[in-house]
């Protein structure tokens, strides 16, 4: 006759392994009727972004209001969002709207994220040349307070360095 031991280890093991079976099942069905409309569609918001550039207008990108641009259009920064840790992340879009490939260079200043007048600059770039006729997302991460209200927050590009080809 098994022991006492033995017999607890076994049922043990049994209801175990029958946790790990059913878990598996349950995981697997959620899935299967999560997908059975077809793949959800994914949700525009800042952490998505649709591709390094491409053909979308600013706008697709779904980033909200404009809350600065260059005098072309070719930079649009948007309503910057708190995150956790003190930061401050701002959106951007950089168009190309010329008939060649031009690389860009830009420098951005935020004030009031720390202290009210305490700017703080930083740079973004095309990371290479653009393309004519395209768009592309970037964004910058500044230091902030959290309980600044990001209406109280002015962001300006400073200076935008548009260079083409070398011919």
């Amino acid at each position: 006759m098994p022991s006492a031991r033995t017999v607890t280890a076994v049922v043990v093991g049994a209801v175990l392994l029958s946790a790990c079976v059913y878990s598996g099942v349950r995981f697997a069905d959620s899935i299967n009727h999560d997908f059975a409309g077809g793949a959800p569609a994914p949700s525009p918001n800042s952490t998505w972004l649709p591709a390094s550039y491409g053909t979308l207008s600013p706008s697709q990108y779904h980033y909200g209001k404009a809350v600065a641009q260059s005098a072309g259009k070719d930079v649009i920064a948007y309503v910057p969002q708190h995150h956790p840790h003190g930061v401050l992340t701002v959106p951007f879009t950089i168009t190309n709207h010329g008939d060649r490939p031009y690389r860009y260079d830009i420098t951005v200043m935020v004030t009031g994220a720390i202290d009210p007048g305490v700017p703080q600059s930083a740079h973004i770039s095309s990371d290479g040349m653009l393309p004519p006729s395209t768009t592309m997302a970037t964004e910058i991460n500044f230091e902030s307070r959290d309980e600044v209200p990001v209406q109280d927050i002015n962001v300006r590009i400073a200076n935008i360095d548009k260079r083409g080809p070398s011919t």
